[in-house]
């Protein structure tokens, strides 16, 4: 039979790792780009056009403009951003250039230790800030891409990436985009093709294929801002 003190440590133990297991993962310290997110900030405001935001593969894209040919396209892709980065530094990333379209990618939740719901959740919570600044903005919301030199992080991808695009199909200002398959063989492991030597980035032929998805998608969601600003033009006339 337990003593008073015998069961008092045991309740004080239990409470003290229930605690620790509610405890949050500490997120990377957004200052760690500062620089970058500040070069954003120096160039000329490019209101009310398609701002491309996200980790590095959104800023390793090397010929967006010439890949999106006749779309205003801005490139604020920085380093190994994660979710909380985008939202700590919204308003030079997204909200000074007031854009009708966003086009977001972030893929380094899972692999700075975060759990899948942290990373759903802050993921979610920067997607939440748009619209709730912007509220008529779309936005194209692109999966986390698999990678071998992330394979111990693939099947929290594959969750992340069902439970993001469960929540967009909710949401008609959400698109989501399977950009992550096309990555993938028979066997389920990345096509070595489609991606540099680092088994991390993607390569030319990665960033063509992503393209091919990517593309007319874009086109369409512009096209939907388009035709909503001429029935607000027609509306006032």
């Amino acid at each position: 039979m337990r003593t008073p003190l015998l069961h008092g440590l045991a309740l004080l133990s239990f409470c003290a790792c229930t605690a620790c297991a509610l405890e949050p993962t500490p997120r990377p310290d957004p200052l760690t780009f500062a620089n970058e997110v500040e070069a954003f900030a120096k160039r000329p405001a490019q209101k009310g056009g398609i701002v491309f935001v996200g980790s590095s593969s959104i800023r390793m894209w090397p010929r967006l403009k010439r890949d999106f040919v006749g779309l205003p396209v801005i490139n604020h892709g920085f380093g190994g951003c994660v979710s909380n980065d985008l939202m700590v530094h919204f308003d030079t990333l997204v909200a000074r250039d007031e854009p009708k379209l966003l086009v977001t990618y972030s893929g380094n939740d899972l692999d700075k230790k975060l759990t899948v719901s942290e990373a759903f959740d802050d993921y979610v919570g920067f997607l939440k800030m748009a619209h709730e600044r912007f509220p008529d903005l779309r936005v194209i919301l692109n999966s986390v891409k698999v990678a071998r030199s992330r394979a111990a992080t693939t099947p929290h991808v594959h969750e992340l990436n069902r439970r993001l695009e469960a929540w967009a199909a909710s949401r008609s200002w959400v698109r989501y985009l399977d950009g992550t398959s096309y990555l993938t063989g028979p066997d389920g492991l990345p096509i070595r093709e489609y991606y540099r030597e680092d088994e991390l980035h993607l390569s030319a032929a990665g960033y063509a294929k992503w393209l091919e998805l990517l593309e007319p998608v874009v086109r369409e969601e512009w096209a939907k801002v388009n035709d909503a600003q001429a029935a607000v033009t027609t509306q006032q006339n």
